[in-house]
C-alpha cells in the first residue's frame, strides 16, 4: 500500500486513499509538475493468475483510453512501475457511482435517467465509431460515476474489446450477469461463440436504465426485467418502449446503433400514448394552420432586422452581466451568462474565450467555494465545435484557445494537437503559433517522447516568442508559461537547464514592461520555474552560487504563496490546497539546500518558521515536521551513530520537533516519521 506523501516517477504525489478492491487500491494524487489532481490505481503484482488477468485488463483499458477524446470517458495518462507494484495514472473523477447512490435513494427521477442515458449513449456511439470499433460490454450502475455537476462519467474499461467485423468471436464471456446481453454468455445451453457488437452495449445500457428508473436490480431475484410501468404506472410509456426494445434477447430486434437509441431518447415523449392520441387531433387543424402560415411569415420577415439589433443588445448584456458576476467571484452564474451569449451569437469568439477563461480562473481561485470543473466547460465548447454550430469549427481564435487550454491546463497533448491542427495556418494571428504548439503537442503526445526532437521545436518556439511578440502581449507570457512547464519537466536532459535559464530570465525581464492584471501570476510561474532550474544546475555542478540563486527564487515563490493563501488555515478548495502543498515543498527544498551548504542554522530556521506559520497540529505540515526530524537525525547520526550518546542539547532539540509533530493527526503514517519513531521514543524514555 502506498503511503501518503509517496512520490511516484518523481511527479505523482499520493494524497490519500479513496477506494479499494480485491487486487487494487485507488488513491487521490497530484502531478506536482502540472499542479493537477489525478487518480492512481495501484495493482499488487504478486505473480498470481488473478493478477495476470487483472493486468491484462488494465493493459486493455490503457490502450483503449489513451486514444479517447470524449467528455463522458476518462483518460489514462500514464502507467508506472513502482517497487513491486504497477500504478495506472488516470483522470480523477469526483463523485459517487450510481450503484451506491441507488442504495441511498432507491431509484432516480425519469428526467435524470433519460439525460444520463443520452450522455452514456453518446459515449458508446463514440466508442463504436472508432477504428476499430470499441465494444464496452460492461455497462452497469457501478461503472457510472455521478459528478457533482449532475453529469456522468463512464469508468472501468477492463472488459472492453476492439471489434473485428470479419471475425467477431470473443475469447471469453465477459460482462456482469443481469446487465449482460444473452450473446455474452452463449446460447441457452451455454454454447456459442459470444458474438458481441454495438447492439450488446445497447442491451447493457437498457438494463442499466431499467435499474435506475425502477430501482429493481436485474442481478437480484427474480432475475428479470418487466415493463417499467408494472413497477411504477406513472412512468412514461415512451421510455418503457425504449427500454423494452433495448433489452430484446435477439440483437436483430434491438436498436441497431446508438444513434437510433439517442434519437429515441430525445423524442421519448412522442412514443407516449397521450402524444400519439393528441397527434391524431392535430391533423384536423392542418388546413387552418396552413392558411395562417403566410401571414405569420410576412410578420416574421418584417421584424427580422429589429430582432438582429435585439440579439446584439442581448449579447452585450449577457457579456457584461457575466463580467460582473465573475468580478464578484460568482463563477457559476457568470458561466451561464457567457454561455447564453455564445448560444445567441455563436460566430463571435469573445463569449467563448471569456467562458473558457472563466473556468480556468475559477479553478485557480484559492478563495472560491465554487467547484467548476474545467473539463466540463471545455466539453461544452467542444460539442459546439464538433457540431459546427455557427461555424465555430472554423473560428481560429476559439480553436487556438481550445488547443492552448488542453495543452497548458489539462496536459492532454493529443487533444491539443487536434485543435491546433484545425487552425488555418494562414491566419495572421494564430496560424504560426498553432503550428509551433501543434508540432510540440504531437511529440509530447507520443508514448515514447523523442526529447531531442522536442527540445529542437521548443527552443525554436522560445526564440520566436522572445523576438517576434511584443512585451505588452498577453500571448507572449502565456507562451513563456508553457515553455517553463516543458523545460522543468525535462530538466534532467543535458542542456535543458541552461536553455531554460536563458528563456525564463528573459521572461522576467520582459514582464517588467507588461501591465496586465496577470502580471503577478506570471511572475510566480517564472520564479517557480527558475527555482527549479537553478536547483538542477547546482545539483549538476555543486555550484554554491547556483544553490544561492535557487534559494532566492524559492523565497520569492514562498512570499507570493503567502500572499495568496493563509497557510495556517484549512484550504477552501483544491487550488488553495495546491498552493499550500507548493509552499511545503518549497520550504523543504530550501532547508535541503541549506543542508547541502552546511548551514545548519538556516536549515533549522527555515523549518521552524514554516512550523510557526502553519501552526500547531496542522495536517498540512506533516512533511515539514517529518523532514525536519529526518534532517536532524541524519546530521547527528553522522557525528555519532549511537543516538543514546548524542549530546543533551541535540537530544532536546530533536525531541522537541518529535513531540510537536506528534500532535498532528495522521503523521504516524509518514514513512520518515515511522522510520524514526522507535528511536525517538527510546530517547524520550531515557530522559
Amino acid at each position: 500500500m502506498l503511503k501518503e506523501g509517496t512520490v511516484i516517477d518523481d511527479k505523482y504525489e499520493i494524497l490519500k486513499q479513496i477506494g479499494e478492491g480485491g487486487m487494487s487500491t485507488v488513491y487521490l494524487a497530484r502531478n506536482n509538475r502540472m499542479n493537477m489532481q489525478l487518480a492512481v490505481k495501484e495493482i499488487k503484482n504478486d505473480g498470481s493468475k488473478s493478477t495476470e488477468i487483472l493486468l491484462k485488463g488494465l493493459e486493455r483499458e490503457a490502450n483503449i483510453l489513451k486514444d479517447v477524446d470524449h467528455p463522458v470517458i476518462p483518460r489514462i495518462i500514464d502507467i508506472v512501475k513502482y517497487a513491486d507494484t504497477i500504478c495506472v495514472v488516470m483522470d480523477f473523477i469526483e463523485g459517487e457511482n450510481l450503484a451506491e447512490k441507488l442504495k441511498e435513494v432507491g431509484f432516480f427521477p425519469q428526467e435524470d435517467v433519460i439525460e444520463w442515458g443520452l450522455e452514456l449513449a453518446s459515449a458508446l456511439e463514440y466508442l463504436h465509431s472508432m477504428n476499430p470499433p470499441i465494444i464496452y460490454r460492461d455497462m452497469k450502475p457501478s461503472n457510472v460515476m455521478l459528478k457533482p455537476d449532475g453529469g456522468v462519467k463512464l469508468i472501468d474499461f477492463g472488459t472492453a474489446k476492439t471489434y473485428d467485423i470479419e471475425n467477431n468471436a470473443d475469447t471469453t464471456a465477459l460482462g456482469t450477469r443481469g446487465y449482460a446481453a444473452p450473446e455474452q454468455f452463449g446460447d441457452a445451453q451455454g454454447r456459442g461463440i459470444y458474438k458481441t457488437d454495438a447492439r450488446t452495449d445497447i442491451y447493457n445500457l437498457g438494463a442499466t436504465l431499467y435499474h435506475m428508473v425502477t430501482g429493481k436490480n436485474p442481478q437480484e431475484p427474480p432475475y428479470e426485467m418487466v415493463p417499467i410501468r408494472q413497477v411504477n404506472p406513472l412512468l412514461s410509456t415512451g421510455l418503457e418502449e425504449i427500454i423494452l426494445k433495448c433489452t430484446k434477447p435477439n440483437p436483430e430486434d434491438r436498436y441497431q446503433s446508438c444513434s437510433e437509441l439517442i434519437y429515441a431518447l430525445e423524442h421519448y415523449t412522442e412514443l407516449d400514448e397521450s402524444y400519439k392520441n393528441a397527434n391524431k387531433n392535430k391533423v384536423k387543424l392542418f388546413a387552418i394552420s396552413a392558411g395562417l402560415t403566410l401571414l405569420f411569415g410576412i410578420v416574421a420577415i418584417a421584424g427580422k432586422s429589429g430582432m438582429n439589433k435585439a440579439n446584439a443588445a442581448n449579447y452585450v448584456s449577457h457579456i457584461e452581466t457575466g463580467n460582473d458576476y465573475k468580478s464578484e467571484g460568482r463563477y457559476s452564474l457568470a458561466a451561464v451568462e457567457y454561455r447564453n451569449a455564445f448560444e445567441l451569437s455563436g460566430d463571435d469568439a469573445d463569449a467563448y474565450i471569456k467562458f473558457i477563461d472563466l473556468y480556468i480562473d475559477a479553478t485557480k481561485d484559492a478563495e472560491s467555494k465554487e467547484e467548476l470543473n474545467l473539463t466540463d466547460g471545455l466539453s461544452v465548447v467542444a460539442n459546439r465545435i464538433k457540431n459546427g454550430y455557427s461555424d465555430v469549427d472554423k473560428n481560429n481564435e476559439v480553436l487556438y484557445k481550445m488547443g492552448l487550454t488542453y495543452f497548458t491546463e489539462i496536459g492532454d497533448y493529443g487533444v491539443a494537437n487536434k485543435y491546433f491542427g484545425m487552425v488555418d495556418k494562414k491566419d495572421e494571428d494564430y496560424g504560426e503559433l498553432a503550428n509551433y504548439y501543434g508540432s510540440i503537442a504531437l511529440i509530447m503526445s507520443s508514448t515514447n517522447v523523442n526529447v531531442s526532437e522536442l527540445m529542437d521545436n521548443v527552443n525554436g518556439f522560445a526564440s520566436y516568442n522572445m523576438k517576434s511578440l511584443p512585451n505588452d502581449s498577453k500571448q507572449k507570457y502565456e507562451n513563456y508559461e508553457t515553455l517553463s512547464k516543458i523545460y522543468v519537466t525535462y530538466l534532467s536532459t543535458k542542456g535543458v537547464a541552461e536553455q531554460a535559464e536563458t528563456v525564463l530570465t528573459q521572461a522576467i525581464k520582459d514582464l517588467e514592461s507588461y501591465n496586465g492584471e496577470e502580471q503577478a501570476d506570471y511572475y510566480y510561474v517564472f520564479s517557480n520555474g527558475l527555482a527549479e532550474v537553478y536547483y538542477s544546475l547546482a545539483e549538476a555542478s555543486a555550484s554554491e552560487a547556483d544553490y544561492k540563486i535557487a534559494l532566492n527564487y524559492s523565497q520569492e515563490v514562498i512570499d507570493q504563496i503567502q500572499g495568496k493563501v493563509d497557510v495556517s488555515q484549512a484550504p477552501e478548495n483544491d487550488t488553495a490546497k495546491g498552493y499550500i502543498q507548493s509552499y511545503v515543498n518549497m520550504i523543504c527544498r530550501m532547508a535541503e539546500i541549506y543542508g547541502k551548504l552546511q548551514d545548519k542554522k538556516s536549515a533549522v530556521d527555515t523549518y521552524k518558521k514554516a512550523e510557526a506559520d502553519m501552526g500547531s497540529g496542522n495536517e498540512n505540515a506533516i512533511k515539514v515536521y517529518s523532514e525536519h526530524l529526518n534532517y536532524l537525525y541524519t546530521l547527528y547520526e553522522a557525528e555519532n551513530q549511537d543516538p543514546s550518546n548524542w549530546s543533551a542539547a541535540d537530544k532536546k532539540e530533536i525531541l522537541a520537533v518529535y513531540e510537536e509533530g506528534s500532535k498532528i493527526n495522521g503523521i504516524d503514517t509518514n514513512p520518515n516519521w515511522i522510520k524514526r519513531s522507535s528511536i525517538m521514543n527510546s530517547l524520550k524514555g531515557g530522559e
